[in-house]
Formats: structure tokens, C-alpha cells, sequence
């Protein structure tokens, strides 16, 4: 929380310099529309991903976690891409962050998936991976993971395999903000069949009503009939990525269900489980909900 307080300090004295300044700094780095959804403690959160988030201290502390919660998480995905809820063949992932785990997962059934992120640093390491760069973050042992949750007797073979028809089906890396009503730059934007978000919502607004609007951003992109999969946690307040502090939506189940039906999704399957005191919250828990765009 130290870090975005500093920087809603430094924000809400540029605001005490006039609009003239506002609008010579917005007019330079808004490349998607003029009006940004999203309280002023959300645009603060999002320039201190911007200036604050390293992907490779956040895979240091979260890239190689295991354990019930990333199985739970991984099989709940796996089974949802391959039941009949799924449609289509195009798949959009809104915040990937530098990783890949749910691209491995979603290369089973999709053959179009774009990953999007609003850090550069993070698109980076992405298309480092793509590119097979030395210095790429290496995801075989998640692979390997994922080969054998879908039955390959040689998992090794397997993973290989999963890695290929990954690279194979994602198509493009894109800039994205949710806090934007069209969320992807014009250029890039398009409908898909299914819209991911996989710790991206939740951790992107600081706030309820910031959380609501990106919702309703995001569910734009998915056809009608597409599907809106969102997996996260609530009643988190903030999370650490190193030294800095990064705030949370601090959900609620109501507050998250009414969001998606605000924003013009029937709710389809929703799973949910108490975790309890985690990251100094008393009332955690993860969630993965499904919802067609009506």
C-alpha cells in the first residue's frame, strides 16, 4: 500500500497544477480512446504496474507455485475448455502477465489465442518465449504439468508437444488496458469466442466500481454467445511483488456475480472456496465463474 500512496500523492498534486498539464501528458499516452473508466485510486494502480511491476520478481515469488490451489485452478480451466460450454476457436487472455500456464491450458481446444497485457515489460517476455530467445523464461516443467492432466503416458513427450501447438495457436502479443472502454488498441481490436481473465480483474481496479467497469470493457470483446471466464480472489486487499505492494478489488461473491450480469452476461458455472487468512485478509477466497454473453 506504500507505493500506491506515494504515488496518489504525486498524482493529486499534479492535479493542484491546472488541466493544462493533465491534458499535455493524456494526449501522449492514451492511444485508445479519451474517456478511461476507472476511479482516480484505479488510474493510480495502473501507472504503478506501469512503473513498478517486474515480471521476473513476480515469477521468482508466484511463477513456480504448486500445490492444491494452482492444480484446482489449472483442472477447473482444463475441464471448462474441453466441456461443451466452450465454442469457437478464438480465445482472448486479458492480462497475461509473463505468463503462460493458462495459454498451455487453452492451445488444447483453441487454435486463435492473442495474450494481452497492459506492462510492456511483461508482452516482452512473452514474445521472448515465441521467439525461443535464450534468456526466455522456460515453462516445461508446467507443460509436463499439464501433459499429464491430459493423460500422456510420457509426459516428457507430452509437454513438448503442449509447447509446440502453443506456440503454434497464439497468433499475437497486444497492449490491453481494462480500465479503457475498448480495452485493446483499435488496430487489434476484435470479438472473440471466449474472453480469459485469470488474476487480471480482480488485481487491475482497486476498487468495486472500478472492478464493475472493467468488466463491462472486457465483456465487449466476447461475441454474442461467447463466453466470459474470470478466476481470481476475493476479500484481498492488496498483494507483494517484491518490494512493492500492490492493491486489490477486495471482492465480494455479490459484488462479482452482479458485475458480470450488469454487464450483459447470463452466469453459467461458478466454483468457489474459504481460504481463510491469506496475504493478511481474514476473508479470502478463490473463485472461477462462466458466463455467455446474451
Amino acid at each position: 500500500m506504500m507505493v500506491l500512496r506515494e504515488v496518489l500523492k504525486v498524482t493529486t498534486a499534479a492535479l493542484k497544477l491546472g488541466s493544462r498539464h493533465l491534458k499535455n501528458v493524456s494526449s501522449k499516452t492514451s492511444s485508445y480512446s479519451s474517456k478511461t473508466s476507472g476511479t482516480m485510486e484505479s488510474q493510480v494502480l495502473r501507472a504503478v504496474y506501469k512503473e513498478q511491476f517486474h515480471p521476473r520478481t513476480y515469477m521468482d515469488v508466484y511463477g513456480r507455485l504448486t500445490g492444491e490451489a494452482i492444480t484446482s485452478m489449472a483442472e477447473n480451466l482444463h475441464r471448462m475448455f474441453q466441456s461443451d460450454l466452450a465454442q469457437g476457436e478464438s480465445l482472448l487472455e486479458v492480462g497475461s502477465g509473463p505468463t503462460l500456464l493458462n495459454s498451455l491450458l487453452a492451445s488444447s481446444r483453441f487454435n486463435y489465442i492473442v495474450l494481452s497485457d497492459l506492462v510492456e515489460a511483461n508482452r516482452l517476455e512473452l514474445q521472448k518465449w515465441l521467439n525461443k530467445d535464450k534468456d526466455a523464461i522456460d515453462w516445461t516443467f508446467r507443460a509436463e504439468e499439464i501433459a499429464a492432466m491430459e493423460g500422456y503416458s510420457d509426459v516428457k513427450k507430452g509437454a513438448l508437444e503442449i509447447l509446440n501447438r502453443t506456440r503454434k495457436a497464439i497468433r499475437k502479443v497486444v497492449p490491453c488496458d481494462v480500465l479503457e472502454p475498448r480495452v485493446l488498441p483499435e488496430e487489434h481490436r476484435e470479438a472473440f469466442d471466449v474472453v480469459l481473465s485469470v488474476g487480471c480483474l480482480d488485481s487491475a481496479a482497486a476498487d468495486h466500481e472500478s472492478f464493475r467497469n472493467a468488466v463491462r470493457n472486457v465483456g465487449t470483446l466476447a461475441k454474442q454467445g461467447g463466453l466470459l471466464i474470470i478466476v481470481g480472489m476475493g476479500g484481498v486487499k492488496s498483494y507483494p511483488v517484491g518490494t512493492a505492494d500492490f492493491t486489490h478489488a477486495n471482492l465480494t461473491e455479490n459484488v462479482l456475480k452482479e458485475a458480470v450480469i450488469d454487464a450483459g452476461f447470463e452466469m453459467k458455472q461458478y466454483q468457489s472456496k474459504k481460504l481463510g487468512q491469506v496475504l493478511d485478509s481474514p476473508d479470502t477466497f478463490r473463485f472461477c465463474l462462466t458466463a455467455r454473453k446474451t
